[in-house]
Protein backbone atom coordinates (compact mmCIF):
# COMPACT_ATOMS: atom_id res chain seq x y z
CA UNK A 1 0.00 0.00 0.00
CA UNK A 2 1.43 3.55 -0.50
CA UNK A 3 2.68 5.38 2.13
CA UNK A 4 0.39 7.45 4.38
CA UNK A 5 -0.20 10.70 3.21
CA UNK A 6 1.31 9.89 -0.55
CA UNK A 7 0.06 9.93 -3.67
CA UNK A 8 2.56 7.85 -5.49
CA UNK A 9 1.67 5.07 -7.27
CA UNK A 10 3.27 2.07 -5.63
CA UNK A 11 5.92 0.57 -7.52
CA UNK A 12 6.19 -3.80 -8.02
CA UNK A 13 8.69 -6.00 -9.45
CA UNK A 14 7.09 -8.82 -11.75
CA UNK A 15 10.04 -11.30 -12.42
CA UNK A 16 8.85 -14.19 -14.95
CA UNK A 17 11.99 -16.99 -13.95
CA UNK A 18 13.62 -19.67 -15.94
CA UNK A 19 14.31 -18.17 -19.03
CA UNK A 20 16.26 -20.57 -20.93
CA UNK A 21 15.36 -23.29 -19.42
CA UNK A 22 12.64 -24.65 -22.11
CA UNK A 23 11.38 -23.24 -25.30
CA UNK A 24 8.17 -22.45 -23.89
CA UNK A 25 8.94 -20.09 -20.68
CA UNK A 26 11.60 -18.47 -23.25
CA UNK A 27 9.19 -17.58 -25.80
CA UNK A 28 6.53 -16.29 -23.33
CA UNK A 29 9.22 -13.90 -21.61
CA UNK A 30 10.20 -12.46 -24.52
CA UNK A 31 6.36 -11.83 -25.78
CA UNK A 32 5.44 -10.84 -22.69
CA UNK A 33 8.79 -8.31 -22.51
CA UNK A 34 8.00 -7.08 -25.77
CA UNK A 35 4.76 -6.12 -24.62
CA UNK A 36 5.95 -4.42 -21.40
CA UNK A 37 3.80 -6.85 -19.28
CA UNK A 38 6.86 -7.85 -17.07
CA UNK A 39 9.68 -6.04 -15.38
CA UNK A 40 12.25 -8.46 -15.39
CA UNK A 41 13.37 -12.21 -16.10
CA UNK A 42 15.87 -14.37 -14.12
CA UNK A 43 18.08 -16.21 -16.59
CA UNK A 44 19.50 -19.86 -16.30
CA UNK A 45 22.60 -19.62 -17.87
CA UNK A 46 23.05 -23.18 -18.65
CA UNK A 47 19.86 -23.67 -19.56
CA UNK A 48 19.67 -25.67 -23.06
CA UNK A 49 16.76 -23.10 -24.76
CA UNK A 50 19.65 -20.09 -24.34
CA UNK A 51 21.26 -19.86 -27.17
CA UNK A 52 18.27 -19.77 -29.39
CA UNK A 53 16.96 -16.90 -27.98
CA UNK A 54 19.85 -14.84 -26.31
CA UNK A 55 19.56 -12.24 -28.59
CA UNK A 56 16.38 -11.17 -28.49
CA UNK A 57 16.63 -11.40 -24.78
CA UNK A 58 19.54 -9.39 -24.89
CA UNK A 59 18.11 -6.70 -27.42
CA UNK A 60 15.42 -6.21 -24.36
CA UNK A 61 17.48 -5.05 -21.91
CA UNK A 62 17.78 -2.67 -20.00
CA UNK A 63 13.88 -2.26 -20.76
CA UNK A 64 13.42 -6.04 -19.10
CA UNK A 65 16.06 -6.21 -16.28
CA UNK A 66 17.77 -9.75 -16.74
CA UNK A 67 18.84 -11.56 -13.55
CA UNK A 68 20.80 -14.14 -12.82
CA UNK A 69 19.06 -17.86 -12.04
CA UNK A 70 21.77 -19.41 -9.71
CA UNK A 71 21.06 -23.05 -11.05
CA UNK A 72 22.58 -25.99 -8.49
CA UNK A 73 19.01 -28.76 -9.74
CA UNK A 74 18.74 -30.34 -13.29
CA UNK A 75 22.00 -27.93 -14.37
CA UNK A 76 23.96 -30.47 -16.76
CA UNK A 77 26.90 -27.95 -16.56
CA UNK A 78 27.21 -28.19 -12.93
CA UNK A 79 28.74 -31.65 -11.60
CA UNK A 80 27.50 -31.16 -8.30
CA UNK A 81 23.71 -30.75 -9.74
CA UNK A 82 21.20 -32.64 -7.29
CA UNK A 83 17.45 -32.40 -6.45
CA UNK A 84 16.27 -29.81 -4.27
CA UNK A 85 15.12 -32.30 -1.69
CA UNK A 86 18.65 -33.13 -1.39
CA UNK A 87 20.12 -29.42 -1.31
CA UNK A 88 17.71 -28.85 1.90
CA UNK A 89 19.30 -31.83 3.49
CA UNK A 90 22.83 -31.43 2.55
CA UNK A 91 22.76 -27.41 3.38
CA UNK A 92 20.88 -27.96 7.43
CA UNK A 93 23.17 -31.48 7.93
CA UNK A 94 26.37 -29.40 7.05
CA UNK A 95 27.11 -31.55 4.12
CA UNK A 96 28.25 -28.94 1.88
CA UNK A 97 31.64 -28.62 -0.49
CA UNK A 98 32.24 -24.65 -0.07
CA UNK A 99 34.87 -24.95 -2.40
CA UNK A 100 32.88 -26.73 -4.99
CA UNK A 101 29.73 -24.12 -4.55
CA UNK A 102 32.10 -21.10 -4.42
CA UNK A 103 34.08 -22.26 -7.85
CA UNK A 104 29.92 -23.02 -8.96
CA UNK A 105 29.03 -19.44 -8.03
CA UNK A 106 32.02 -17.66 -9.90
CA UNK A 107 31.62 -19.93 -13.37
CA UNK A 108 27.60 -19.17 -13.45
CA UNK A 109 28.89 -15.42 -12.62
CA UNK A 110 31.36 -15.40 -15.01
CA UNK A 111 29.09 -16.80 -17.77
CA UNK A 112 26.16 -14.45 -17.39
CA UNK A 113 28.74 -11.61 -18.04
CA UNK A 114 30.55 -13.61 -20.99
CA UNK A 115 26.16 -13.88 -21.99
CA UNK A 116 25.34 -9.75 -21.51
CA UNK A 117 28.37 -8.56 -21.38
CA UNK A 118 27.71 -6.44 -17.79
CA UNK A 119 26.94 -7.77 -14.11
CA UNK A 120 23.38 -9.03 -13.87
CA UNK A 121 20.64 -6.49 -12.67
CA UNK A 122 20.07 -9.09 -9.51
CA UNK A 123 20.45 -12.59 -8.39
CA UNK A 124 18.07 -15.18 -7.01
CA UNK A 125 17.86 -18.97 -7.43
CA UNK A 126 16.15 -21.57 -9.18
CA UNK A 127 13.86 -23.47 -6.53
CA UNK A 128 15.16 -20.58 -3.98
CA UNK A 129 18.70 -22.16 -3.83
CA UNK A 130 20.23 -19.54 -2.95
CA UNK A 131 18.49 -18.78 0.68
CA UNK A 132 19.76 -21.95 1.96
CA UNK A 133 22.62 -21.97 4.87
CA UNK A 134 26.30 -21.87 3.24
CA UNK A 135 24.53 -21.45 -0.24
CA UNK A 136 23.69 -18.13 0.29
CA UNK A 137 27.05 -17.36 2.57
CA UNK A 138 29.04 -17.85 -0.62
CA UNK A 139 26.61 -16.33 -3.20
CA UNK A 140 26.37 -12.94 -1.08
CA UNK A 141 30.10 -12.84 -0.50
CA UNK A 142 30.93 -13.36 -4.33
CA UNK A 143 28.02 -11.03 -5.19
CA UNK A 144 29.41 -8.12 -2.67
CA UNK A 145 32.83 -8.30 -3.91
CA UNK A 146 32.70 -8.66 -7.44
CA UNK A 147 29.86 -5.84 -8.05
CA UNK A 148 30.14 -3.75 -4.68
CA UNK A 149 26.38 -3.26 -3.59
CA UNK A 150 25.02 -3.05 -7.03
CA UNK A 151 23.24 -6.06 -7.23
CA UNK A 152 20.41 -6.88 -5.42
CA UNK A 153 19.47 -10.10 -4.17
CA UNK A 154 16.10 -11.84 -4.31
CA UNK A 155 14.16 -12.62 -1.04
CA UNK A 156 11.27 -14.75 -0.85
CA UNK A 157 10.65 -13.29 2.78
CA UNK A 158 6.43 -11.82 2.54
CA UNK A 159 5.25 -9.47 4.84
CA UNK A 160 1.53 -10.91 5.02
CA UNK A 161 0.50 -14.66 5.01
CA UNK A 162 0.64 -16.18 1.55
CA UNK A 163 -0.35 -19.01 2.04
CA UNK A 164 1.30 -22.97 3.53
CA UNK A 165 3.80 -23.34 0.62
CA UNK A 166 4.95 -19.89 0.63
CA UNK A 167 5.18 -20.05 4.39
CA UNK A 168 8.00 -23.32 3.67
CA UNK A 169 9.73 -21.71 1.23
CA UNK A 170 10.53 -18.60 3.34
CA UNK A 171 10.99 -20.78 6.08
CA UNK A 172 13.98 -22.58 4.19
CA UNK A 173 15.98 -19.46 4.88
CA UNK A 174 14.30 -16.00 3.57
CA UNK A 175 14.85 -14.17 6.73
CA UNK A 176 18.78 -15.14 7.18
CA UNK A 177 18.96 -14.36 3.30
CA UNK A 178 17.48 -11.20 3.86
CA UNK A 179 19.23 -10.23 7.20
CA UNK A 180 22.20 -11.21 5.55
CA UNK A 181 22.11 -9.26 2.67
CA UNK A 182 21.62 -6.22 4.55
CA UNK A 183 24.59 -6.58 6.46
CA UNK A 184 26.36 -6.83 2.99
CA UNK A 185 24.82 -3.45 1.89
CA UNK A 186 23.03 -5.27 -0.66
CA UNK A 187 19.34 -4.53 -1.73
CA UNK A 188 16.36 -6.58 -1.28
CA UNK A 189 13.33 -6.22 -2.36
CA UNK A 190 10.46 -5.17 -0.17
CA UNK A 191 7.58 -7.57 0.20
CA UNK A 192 7.20 -11.36 -2.27
CA UNK A 193 4.45 -13.12 -3.48
CA UNK A 194 3.29 -15.49 -6.64
CA UNK A 195 3.57 -18.67 -4.64
CA UNK A 196 0.28 -21.09 -5.48
CA UNK A 197 -0.11 -24.36 -6.21
CA UNK A 198 0.97 -24.96 -10.07
CA UNK A 199 -1.36 -27.99 -9.81
CA UNK A 200 -4.14 -25.91 -10.43
CA UNK A 201 -4.84 -24.23 -13.97
CA UNK A 202 -7.58 -21.70 -12.44
CA UNK A 203 -7.78 -19.00 -10.86
CA UNK A 204 -4.86 -17.16 -11.50
CA UNK A 205 -5.95 -13.48 -11.90
CA UNK A 206 -8.15 -13.61 -9.00
CA UNK A 207 -4.66 -15.13 -7.30
CA UNK A 208 -2.93 -11.92 -8.72
CA UNK A 209 -5.35 -9.51 -7.68
CA UNK A 210 -5.18 -10.76 -4.11
CA UNK A 211 -1.17 -10.35 -4.02
CA UNK A 212 -1.17 -7.21 -6.25
CA UNK A 213 -3.49 -5.55 -3.84
CA UNK A 214 -1.49 -6.52 -0.64
CA UNK A 215 1.63 -5.95 -1.65
CA UNK A 216 3.90 -3.43 -0.60
CA UNK A 217 5.98 -0.86 -2.71
CA UNK A 218 9.03 -2.33 -3.92
CA UNK A 219 8.28 -5.93 -3.48
CA UNK A 220 8.41 -8.58 -6.31
CA UNK A 221 5.60 -10.86 -7.91
CA UNK A 222 7.61 -14.29 -9.10
CA UNK A 223 6.01 -16.18 -12.35
CA UNK A 224 6.52 -18.60 -14.21
CA UNK A 225 4.43 -18.00 -17.97
CA UNK A 226 5.09 -20.71 -20.70
CA UNK A 227 3.60 -20.22 -24.08
CA UNK A 228 1.07 -22.83 -25.10
CA UNK A 229 3.17 -25.53 -26.21
CA UNK A 230 3.27 -29.67 -25.71
CA UNK A 231 5.97 -29.19 -23.13
CA UNK A 232 4.26 -26.37 -21.33
CA UNK A 233 2.48 -26.76 -18.36
CA UNK A 234 -1.42 -25.89 -17.75
CA UNK A 235 -1.34 -23.48 -14.57
CA UNK A 236 1.92 -21.86 -16.81
CA UNK A 237 0.14 -21.21 -19.95
CA UNK A 238 -2.71 -19.61 -17.87
CA UNK A 239 0.17 -17.38 -16.09
CA UNK A 240 1.01 -16.13 -19.89
CA UNK A 241 -2.88 -15.84 -20.93
CA UNK A 242 -3.44 -13.78 -18.04
CA UNK A 243 -0.28 -11.57 -18.52
CA UNK A 244 -0.73 -10.97 -22.26
CA UNK A 245 -4.64 -9.62 -21.58
CA UNK A 246 -6.03 -6.67 -21.19
CA UNK A 247 -7.29 -7.78 -17.71
CA UNK A 248 -3.49 -7.81 -16.45
CA UNK A 249 -2.97 -3.50 -17.51
CA UNK A 250 -6.59 -3.31 -16.07
CA UNK A 251 -5.41 -4.50 -12.43
CA UNK A 252 -2.16 -2.13 -12.46
CA UNK A 253 -4.33 0.65 -13.08
CA UNK A 254 -7.23 0.05 -10.75
CA UNK A 255 -4.41 -0.75 -7.58
CA UNK A 256 -2.80 2.40 -9.00
CA UNK A 257 0.40 0.37 -9.43
CA UNK A 258 3.76 0.70 -11.70
CA UNK A 259 6.04 -1.87 -12.81
CA UNK A 260 9.40 -1.05 -12.31
CA UNK A 261 11.42 0.47 -15.18
CA UNK A 262 14.56 -1.35 -16.35
CA UNK A 263 16.11 2.34 -17.23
Amino acid sequence: MNSAGSDRPRVIDVCADDFGLTQAASLSILHLGERGALSSTSCAVDGTALAAHLPALRALRPRLRVGLHFNLTGNPAFIGSQPVTQWIRDCWLGRIDRRAIAAEVARQLDRFGQLFDSPPDFVDGHEHVHQFPVLRELLLEAVAVRYGHRVPIRCTWPKHWQGTKAAVIALLGARALRNAAQQAGLRTNSDFAGVYDLASATGYAARMERWVSRLADGGLVMCHPERPMADAQPARIAEHTFFDSAAWPALLASQRVSLLTGS
